[in-house]
């Protein structure tokens, strides 16, 4: 029987920035953009969720709010650095270690207690190495599933901790309100409510086969998480479905090839992370939002797949054009690569195009990756060149926290 440990970074972002600057520690810091920008806030500390700011609050309103306020747009790659040592020291404890995003992961203890004499002393333990390391306070949760791991780490916030026993775990369960369960949205927890379902309890005493009438598929993995028992596995954080390069604008756009521009550098950005991952993609979507906040999506078939951007943004362009149909400026736009497939380098042999294409892509990388991302550029970008400022990794886009 396995015994997992569920940990999570309280407010990763904001807390990073805390961690860098500790005269921010007990102030109400968001993250996502400055108090004066348009967009919303990707990350508030706990000081500032006190004070009624959560993820997704306009930054319009999270001023009004907290006029006090600490408003910072963020840095993708220093969240990535404090990621990968929050990794280094969970691997300190357990090799076997589920990734579940950035700043949250799973690990099975079972093997490694004994020579912390407990459960309790491994989670103490690690979560003071995490703080005396990196500043960073953690939630953790103990349990014999990874589901109720995951659950109990948020039962107590922020640096909590908490352990449920085997003898106890059905007593933790039984009242435990529906919207705590994973995979209960807000749209499942309405109807659980019209049955008059409310806890974990109640939801438990409901057979099976009736959930999976009104449910589906889904309504087995809740029945299954309502006694705090692994259903269909968590998310791997390594099994990337889709990716995605999205940004806002300080001010609306209306300028079609400036728009492209912008398109053609989320593309790059996005491509570019598929050759890493050794992927291709076999479908493309975009998305722009007007001023007046109209949102506007469209896809298309890649084919062949691709994780060429070259091949890929005339397609982008043909769908842009024909859905960007209004006299009225953008505020923001998206690219989505997803369908993703693997695939092995050395099989383009066999057609001298695309090797010639492969390996142009891969001179282009090492360029980037050793001289940084202006090493080489393209006509495409160049309008942005007056709207943004240059970094090693690329243009600082309004929202770095967010694009990567």
């Amino acid at each position: 029987m396995g015994i997992f440990l569920y940990i999570d970074v309280d407010a990763f972002f904001a807390s990073v920035e805390q961690s860098i600057n500790r005269s921010l520690i007990g102030r109400p810091v968001m993250v996502g953009g400055l108090k004066h920008e348009r967009g919303v806030v990707a990350c508030p500390s706990y000081e500032a969720r006190a004070r009624g700011v959560r993820t997704g609050t306009p930054l319009y309103e999270a001023a009004r709010r907290i006029p006090d306020g600490v408003f910072l747009r963020g840095d993708f790659h220093r969240y990535q650095y404090y990621s990968e040592r929050f990794y280094e020291i969970l691997n300190r404890y357990s090799p076997e270690l589920q990734r579940i995003s950035q700043d949250e992961a799973c690990l099975d203890i079972a093997g490694a207690i004994r020579a912390f004499g407990g459960a309790r002393q491994l989670a103490g333990e690690l979560q003071n190495d995490i703080w005396r390391e990196l500043a960073l306070s953690t939630s953790i949760g103990v349990a014999p599933s990874r589901v109720a791991s995951k659950i109990a780490s948020e039962y107590k916030k922020p640096m909590g901790l908490t352990i449920l026993e085997p003898e106890n775990i059905n007593e933790f369960f039984v009242g435990l309100p529906i919207r705590k369960i994973p995979g209960v949205g807000h749209t499942t927890e309405k109807i659980l409510h019209e049955m008059g379902i409310r806890t974990a309890g109640q939801l438990a005493a409901v057979p099976e086969h009736y959930l999976k009438t009104v449910f589906g598929i889904n309504g087995l993995k809740i029945a299954a998480y309502s006694r705090g028992e692994d259903g269909i596995p968590l998310r791997d954080y390594k099994a990337i479905r889709s990716v995605s390069r999205e940004t806002g604008f300080a001010d609306d756009i209306t300028d079609r090839n400036v728009l492209l521009s912008h398109f053609y550098y989320l593309l790059e950005r996005a491509a570019s992370k598929l050759r890493q991952l050794s992927k291709k993609s076999g479908t493309v979507r975009i998305k722009f939002r007007y001023a007046d906040f109209q949102t506007v999506e469209a896809s298309s078939r890649i084919h062949p797949a691709s994780n060429d951007q070259n091949s890929i943004f005339p397609i982008i362009q043909n769908m842009f054009v024909r859905t960007f149909t209004r006299r009225q400026g953008i505020r923001l736009v998206g690219v989505t690569l997803s369908g993703l497939k693997n695939y092995i380098d050395n099989a383009t042999f066999l057609d001298d195009r695309i090797e010639k294409d492969r390996r142009l892509l891969q001179g282009l990388d090492f360029a980037r990756d050793k001289a940084g991302f202006f090493a080489v550029t393209t006509g495409r970008t160049l309008s942005l060149a007056s709207r943004y400022k240059r970094g090693d990794t690329g243009y600082e886009l309004r929202t770095p926290s967010l694009s990567q």
